[in-house]
């Protein structure tokens, strides 16, 4: 224990005092200030001289003043020095109320009227902000190996799980056309298309986490797509939850993805059905919108003009304050471990953000949830005129295709999609001898249509050698997801389009009817 310096050494000692860099404090052993410095009334809020005979109690927390009187009491009973270094972590209390971390560090001084302890006190406010800063950016780095991780996982699944539901969709298209005559038949086979669809929809899901696809936006009908996802809903959401599916007639299309549009409605019951429990409503709406002032305020990257508002609302428990502003955050999510990735809403955002559109969430804890989005709509150009039902890409078998697909079942069913197209075709299960035959006679073919991924040769390098035989040839690049690459690449080595698996017989063939009438 210390000795509190005599009067030759006491001017010394209190200018040290007032001058140290941590906040000093002397408190007498009934607890009032006796000496303050500058530091110690700047962190605490006083002005100079103010600290002096205040109650050291009312520098911490109203909550803990009653412990706080009875731990000073214990120290004075058997006093003893701590080090900064292993000084207690708690919390101060400003003059205006405001808490903050602070670290003291506590060291009794005996004096002729008794114990004096002499308190150093840092302000760590800074520190705890740099090592939160740290920590998200720890955690950020983390989720994004996480996210890496989870796309290479997706990458590596995507292809082979197209090529699966191209052989479902193909042969299931195929055969449909044979038995138009058995109405039972082809319903059930519709059912059939419906699964693969949702098989395609959750490889887009998954894809959508990793960025690993791009967004094709287009005129969309979303009254069709909304009212399909209900249905999805219905199906797999509880009894004891009604879906009102309220849509505006006369609604124009929007530019928008339908498979992502799907995603979206899907997400957002799914996650409103985890709000009621016990039951309730859930609304679907969908309406005509204006992008005004007030809206363009909120969301100044929404382009001005028309536009379509999808909601979704349910009365649910709602959600608190804090957890509505971290609501879109990737990752952060309420439900226990196991339960939840955090992933949902954050996946929205990003797709409604691609398609150039904005959401807004209200939510207040008892009252439920709403999501509004607002997208742009797709308005025909002046005087353009409604789109005739085109005629199939061939023209009486005289358009050519060089067809390469390394797995033959595939190849055989897309052979007899081509070949119900009116087309002629031409089929090699070897890039290597699709190269060598056109090399023979490059004057044969009208278009080029190749799978991308290939043992002996990919998509993209028989596409670069094809069009430096023979530049300007359209090819038609047929891929899963996540195997070809980005635009610029693509055009590099002459693909004039990517048609992404599964597809369906009419995707096939207005790809194929866009390049072969350019």
């Amino acid at each position: 224990m210390s000795e509190m310096p005599g009067t030759r050494d006491g001017g010394l000692f209190r200018l040290t005092f007032d001058l140290a860099p941590s906040g000093m404090l002397a408190i007498g052993a009934g607890g009032r200030i006796l000496l303050a410095n500058r530091e110690a009334e700047r962190v605490f809020g006083y002005g100079p001289g103010t600290l002096v005979g205040v109650l050291v109690d009312e520098l911490v927390p109203t909550a803990v003043r009653g412990s706080h009187a009875a731990h000073r009491a214990d120290f004075l009973t058997a006093p003893e020095e701590r080090a900064m270094g292993m000084g207690r972590e708690l919390a101060g209390r400003r003059r205006d109320g405001s808490e903050f971390p602070v670290e003291i560090g506590l060291n009794p001084v005996r004096t002729a009227d008794g114990i004096v302890v002499v308190a150093a006190v840092v302000d760590i406010s800074a520190r705890r902000e740099a090592e939160r800063v740290a920590r998200d950016a720890a955690e950020r780095v983390r989720n994004a190996q996480k996210l890496e991780a989870l796309g290479t996982l997706a990458g590596g699944i995507a292809h082979d799980f197209n090529n699966v539901l191209l052989g479902i969709v193909g042969f299931t298209e195929l055969a449909q056309r044979q038995i138009r005559e058995t109405p039972s038949a082809v319903e059930d086979l519709d059912q059939v298309l419906r699964a693969a669809e949702r098989g395609r929809l959750l490889v887009r899901r998954i894809l959508s986490v990793t960025r690993q696809h791009d967004t094709a936006a287009v005129p969309l009908a979303l009254e069709r797509v909304v009212r399909e996802a209900a249905e999805l809903l219905r199906a797999s959401l509880p009894t004891t939850i009604e879906i009102r599916v309220s849509v505006e007639p006369g609604l124009p299309p929007a530019l928008a993805d339908e498979t992502l549009i799907h995603q979206v409605v899907l997400n957002l019951g799914t996650n409103a059905s985890h709000a009621m429990e016990e039951g309730g409503t859930l609304c679907v709406t969908l309406a005509r919108a204006r992008a005004n002032a007030a809206l363009r305020t909120t969301h100044p990257a929404l382009a001005s003009g028309d536009l379509l508002q999808l909601s979704v609302s349910d009365d649910g428990s709602g959600m608190t304050p804090e957890v509505r502003a971290r609501a879109f955050e990737p990752f952060f999510t309420t439900k226990p471990a196991g339960k939840g990735s955090g992933l949902g809403l954050s996946v929205i955002f990003g797709i409604v953000q691609s398609l150039g559109g904005a959401i807004d969430l209200q939510s207040e804890p008892g009252r439920g949830t709403r999501v509004d989005i607002w997208l742009p709509v797709a308005l025909p150009a002046p005087g353009e005129a409604p789109a005739e039902s085109p005629a199939p890409a061939g023209s009486g078998r005289s358009r050519h295709v060089l067809f390469v697909e390394d797995e033959p079942a595939l190849a055989a069913m897309e052979r007899r999609q081509l070949e119900a197209l009116d087309l002629r075709v031409t089929l090699h299960t070897s890039s290597l001898e699709a190269l060598a035959d056109f090399r023979s006679r490059p004057g044969t073919f009208d278009i080029l249509v190749t799978d991308n991924s290939m043992p002996e040769m990919t998509g993209l390098a028989l596409a670069r050698e094809v069009t430096g035989l023979r530049p300007g040839l359209p090819v038609l690049m047929v891929s899963g997801y996540a195997d070809h690459a980005g635009a610029e690449v693509l055009e590099a080595h002459g693909v004039s389009a990517v048609l992404q698996k599964p597809h369906t017989l009419r995707d096939l063939d207005e790809a194929l009817r866009s390049l072969l009438d350019r």
